[in-house]
């Protein structure tokens, strides 16, 4: 096996096949990239069993083969390589190594059997439908950061997808706030609610912030399969049942404020510091069109701040983590906030008028 493949093809699909591969796995083969030279250019293949990846890049290949080779050993050599190089392949001491030549240096690789491999099969599909690469790296921003951190809560750790009548939904939640967005879609099939893993989540953002195409997504009985360009990454469903979010979704009659989005977000960040770590209180108040701003720390001290709110409703105050509201002021982009209210022990429910397909809920916090 001999080829060639310039740096700027490579190092990206590298990049992205060495977040997949297990590098704590037992199994050594799951730690390892397939590389695969054929007539239609380099195949590079990366798995941990639950999530898998594979890429097609430009490549001069004067005969074909196929190793497998450590991925974080390979990331970092085609990373630290000389800018505009070209990597050099080929099979040395009777196909027992893999020597890998980028400018001057020259590197000799341990190598695996490529049957050893796991086998890596688009799948079948019960789903299947096309999304803006944009829509869809939307649907997740708006979503992402309130999924569960706690592994043990399966049904949690991922970002519900279904469908609605004309509209594809995803919701997450933690149990302590909720995110939701939504968008029209064109879905001949039946879309039954499904949990992406969060690690999914996040391998499929990174690759739509430089894809601006097409996706195409699939659904099957237990995975989930997304095919950008020569990218396909595929990973099981999150098994479990979402919990009936539309519960704790606050009714709209309520009453609210408007809230300038960015004089919230710079207040909630700079009285934030006064708060516990762990904690992250903040006592909201409000008063005539006023919002006040309440931090205590018996280690630290106390803070106070406020900003001009359009409301015309009786006082309220409630408590809540701060991060929980910077995460929602920092995802939305629109000028203003509209916040509704119930009393102290009640949800809030935020939303962006300019953005009137997402909203968000978060609880209150006794202070």
């Amino acid at each position: 096996m001999r080829a060639k493949v310039a740096k700027k093809d490579i190092l990206p699909a590298v990049m992205r096949t060495v977040s997949v591969a297990d590098r704590k796995s037992v199994v050594p083969i799951l730690s390892h990239v397939l590389l695969e030279f054929n007539d239609s250019g380099l195949h590079l293949k990366a798995t941990d069993l639950d999530h898998s990846i594979m890429e097609v890049v430009p490549a001069d290949a004067d005969t074909f083969g196929c190793v497998a080779v450590p991925a974080v050993t390979l990331n970092d050599i085609v990373r630290k390589s000389p800018d505009n190089s070209v990597l050099e392949f080929s099979l040395i001491d009777k196909g027992q190594k893999l020597l890998v030549t980028a400018g001057k240096s020259k590197f000799e690789l341990s190598i695996l059997d490529c049957s050893d491999f796991p086998e890596i099969a688009t799948i079948k599909s019960s789903c299947n439908f096309m999304l803006k690469s944009s829509d869809l790296s939307r649907l997740i921003s708006r979503t992402k950061f309130s999924i569960s951190p706690e592994e043990n809560r399966h049904n949690l750790s991922g970002i519900f997808f279904h469908k609605e009548e004309s509209k594809l939904k995803a919701a997450s939640t933690d149990g302590h706030r909720l995110a939701l967005s939504q968008m029209d879609v064109d879905i001949n099939e039946s879309l039954q609610g499904v949990i992406i893993s969060k690690k999914t989540i996040f391998e499929i953002k990174k690759l739509l912030d430089t894809f601006t195409g097409d996706v195409s997504v699939t659904f099957s009985a237990n995975q989930v399969q997304f095919i950008m360009g020569d990218v396909v990454f595929i990973s099981k469903l999150v098994e479990g049942n979402f919990p009936e979010y539309k519960r704790v979704i606050p009714e709209t009659s309520a009453d609210f404020f408007v809230v300038n989005r960015a004089g919230f977000l710079e207040i909630i960040d700079r009285i934030a510091v006064i708060s516990d770590d762990k904690v992250k209180s903040i006592k909201l108040e409000l008063n005539k069109n006023m919002l006040y701003f309440y931090v205590a720390n018996s280690k630290v001290g106390s803070g106070r701040d406020e900003i001009e709110v359009a409301y015309s409703g009786p006082n309220w105050n409630s408590g809540f983590n701060a991060s929980y509201l910077l995460d929602v002021a920092q995802t939305l982009q629109g000028e203003n906030l509209k916040i509704y209210v119930r009393d102290a022990l009640a949800s809030i429910l935020i939303v962006d008028e300019s953005e009137p397909e997402s909203l968000f809920v978060v609880m209150p916090m006794r202070i």
